[in-house]
């Protein structure tokens, strides 16, 4: 019977955790809907492809290099004539890149390696608030642009 008077006190607790559950997810839901850097859902087609080096220095001129690095590592080296667009500073960096870009010119996003993440999301930030097609994500980032210059 101590067992049988223990359950309503079990299924209490439960109601209250799965209120509190319900409580903490449709506010997060909400924020990762309406949020301006709301993450990419995984169900949509991404809106830029991946491209190797070989066949980002085959796209037709004129191409415009992205570097989604921080700021600070674009000052040490970059790609040539590549433009700094960098998360953090977004708003200041990003008149320099429209005053570049051109309809029908190819754009191509790096950052350090193939685990960086800021190159995608830089191109699709690009894809989405200035609707431009043509971008691309270096595979491999600057690591493989490093790679390609050794003899």
């Amino acid at each position: 019977m101590m067992h049988d008077e223990a359950n309503p006190a079990g299924m209490k607790t439960f109601r209250q955790i799965a209120l509190l559950m319900v409580l903490a997810v449709v506010p997060a839901l909400l924020a990762a809907w309406i949020h301006p850097k709301r993450p990419a859902w995984g169900w949509r087609r991404p809106a830029v492809a991946e491209i190797t080096l070989a066949d980002a220095q085959r796209l037709p001129s004129p191409v415009i290099w992205v570097d989604a690095r921080r700021e600070e590592e674009y000052r040490q080296r970059h790609v040539p004539g590549a433009i700094s667009l960098d998360q953090s500073h977004w708003e200041e960096s990003l008149p320099n890149f429209v005053q570049a870009w051109q309809p029908g010119t190819s754009v191509v996003v790096y950052c350090n390696s193939q685990e960086c993440d800021a190159s995608h999301e830089v191109a699709l930030r690009l894809h989405r608030e200035l609707q431009i097609d043509g971008i691309y994500v270096l595979q491999g980032g600057w690591n493989a642009w490093l790679g390609a210059q050794k003899p």
